[in-house]
């Protein structure tokens, strides 16, 4: 393509095709949009192809919450009163006072007698004894 003044079009890539016909590079599929709200308030628009059935939730593009296709009741978000929480409150909701006071006093009890505890505690210096069979002869 030549234009009267300059020659050749700038701008324009070898095989590009003809800058007139858009929809000239393969073939258009038909396609549904569906839209996602979560509890947070977003929307998510997600493009179908028209014979598949859209899933009756997707994840929120924006909070990654779960969403659903109705506007007026949305589902529930996961992780909202996770996010919500002090790190406290969420070391307390993984375990129950009894579980939590046993390891508060098996902590104390390694602080305290780190002899009984000690897994690695030999006749060589702190280290196992490679052989039992010759005691204090190291192999290898």
């Amino acid at each position: 393509m030549r234009t009267v003044n300059h020659g050749a079009v700038q701008g324009t890539r070898v095989g590009a095709g003809p800058a007139s016909d858009p929809h000239g590079r393969g073939l258009t599929v038909a396609k549904v949009v569906v839209l996602y709200h979560c509890a947070n308030g977003h929307r998510t628009t997600v493009p179908f192809i028209w014979t598949a059935t859209p899933p009756p939730q997707w994840k929120c593009r924006v909070c990654s919450e779960p969403a659903g296709t109705d506007p007026l009741d949305p589902p529930p978000g996961s992780r909202a009163t996770w996010a919500k929480q002090s790190h406290l409150g969420r070391v307390k909701s993984r375990r129950s006072a009894a579980e939590g006071d046993a390891l508060m006093a098996e902590s104390l009890a390694r602080r305290d007698h780190p002899e009984e505890f000690n897994v690695w505690a030999g006749p060589a210096g702190g280290r196992p004894d490679p052989d039992p069979a010759r005691p204090g002869v190291a192999t290898g």
